[in-house]
């Protein structure tokens, strides 16, 4: 007989905070988890105080070192924290251990609080996306917010045949720009599914572009549930505008002031696939030792974990101390100083696969995004002609360094700007609107008779 111990470490919940904003018939809880949370959730917490909205920040905890959670800090949202639920482990064992947490976290502040609805507000698509609102919805019969919601992975028709090699760069460019698109919803992975399990457990997504709402509306959600307010990215970098960074990251590599740099950074774990990651070292070195481009590549933990995995990280280690034009980095801690070297003009292009870089870039002249995978849920940013899919295939290098010779990235910097502005007032306007009108859940005689009734919490 097999037995499995699971323990799950205890949270910090802030009891005399939530006391403070439960003072109304409802309060805001912006959860937050990952490094993208911090920055895009944070405006949202500083509009509901403009408005004077009782609002709370909960962080699930996954990000517990100063690097991976310094966003906490940096956009003071360590002193907004209601809760630090300190979830552990592997992506399963986060699951669960969220999962559990926020269930016991809602039916305590109903026990509490029981004269205040707390509404959760989750981000896109990361795992506390798809498990806050189930866990919400099972445990209380209640739904959450969802922001940038809508996001589905896309494919330009034309990659089946650039892949083939029947069509050149130039041709492939062209085709993402102005052909056809399809959804795939594979990739990215884990985030589709996360995606797709909040949309169930909600009662208003706010959808950053029309394509966001296109998607969800074919999916049947109700389209007077799916305000198109912008993406809260546009907040964030405005943000940065105002305030200045702590530490200059050309006080902390000084060699990225001369010149004009490709900066790589590879985390989606399609890219840890052995051939695509092997793909991607490959290029690094060919862009370093045959075309002589300057290259830093960002050690995200996804790619630490790669390099170690398939015996690479010595071999990255001996490029960058042989060659003056590569220099490999730890994982830059402040987002204010990514968009400080995006702005800086020694930053022509990022190699990368995150998602909110395609967004940011679209709102920053100096920097273009070159986004390597095979699709990508932000579509929207390539058809305006201000992102380009670079695939991970052999010719990865090639690619890129067509690109760089070409007069692309004076056309990717004249693209429009498609997030929107004042987007966080938009979101709680939105959400306000949305709750007097719908509330966080509905039963279908509710909705049809008009009756309202206070649930079955005895079963």
């Amino acid at each position: 007989m097999t037995s499995w111990n699971i323990n799950l470490e205890s949270p910090e919940i802030y009891e005399d905070r939530f006391r403070g904003i439960a003072s109304g018939d409802y309060a805001i809880l912006v959860t937050v988890a990952t490094k993208p949370d911090f920055y895009k959730q944070f405006p949202l917490v500083l509009e509901c105080e403009r408005r004077g909205v009782p609002v709370g920040v909960v962080h699930t905890g996954q990000h517990f070192d100063e690097v991976l959670g310094y966003g906490l800090n940096e956009f003071h949202l360590d002193e907004r924290l209601v809760a630090n639920l300190k979830i552990r482990g592997d992506l399963s064992e986060k699951f669960v251990d969220l999962f559990s947490k926020m269930v016991k976290l809602g039916r305590y502040l109903k026990e509490k609080f029981p004269n205040t609805e707390f509404i959760p507000i989750v981000h896109g698509d990361t795992l506390t996306a798809g498990v806050v609102p189930l866990a919400w919805s099972y445990g209380l019969g209640k739904k959450c917010v969802q922001n940038e919601a809508g996001l589905r992975g896309m494919y330009p028709n034309a990659m089946f045949d650039f892949v083939k090699g029947k069509i050149g760069f130039e041709e492939f460019i062209n085709c993402q720009w102005t052909l056809d698109w399809s959804i795939d919803r594979n990739e990215p992975f884990p985030e589709q599914i996360d995606t797709f399990i909040c949309g169930s457990s909600c009662f208003c997504f706010i959808a950053p572009h029309r394509i966001n709402f296109e998607n969800l509306v074919r999916e049947g959600y109700d389209p007077e549930l799916i305000p198109v307010c912008g993406n809260s990215v546009v907040d964030a970098v405005e943000y940065t505008k105002d305030h200045k960074v702590e530490n200059s990251i050309f006080d902390m590599y000084p060699q990225l002031e001369q010149d004009s740099w490709l900066r790589v950074d590879i985390h989606r774990r399609g890219n840890l696939t052995e051939t695509r990651f092997k793909n991607i070292v490959s290029a690094i070195k060919r862009l370093v030792v045959d075309y002589k481009i300057n290259v830093c590549l960002v050690e995200l933990t996804a790619m630490k974990t790669g390099l170690k995995h398939y015996g690479l990280t010595e071999y990255i280690k001996r490029l960058a101390e042989g060659n003056k034009n590569f220099l490999f980095t730890p994982l830059w801690k402040s987002y204010s100083n990514v968009v400080e070297f995006f702005r800086s003009g020694h930053c022509w292009a990022s190699l990368t696969d995150s998602g909110s870089q395609q967004e940011e870039l679209n709102l920053i002249d100096e920097c273009i995004p070159l986004t390597c995978r095979f699709n990508t849920d932000r579509p929207e940013s390539v058809m305006c002609e201000s992102n380009v899919l670079t695939p991970p295939l052999e010719n990865l290098a090639d690619f890129v360094y067509y690109i760089y010779k070409s007069d692309i990235p004076s056309t990717m910097k004249k693209a429009p700007k498609i997030y929107g502005s004042n987007v966080s007032e938009k979101i709680i306007a939105a959400i306000d609107k949305i709750y007097k009108k719908h509330k966080t859940f509905t039963w279908c005689h509710e909705k049809f008779l008009g009756k309202k009734e206070c649930g079955i919490d005895y079963l």
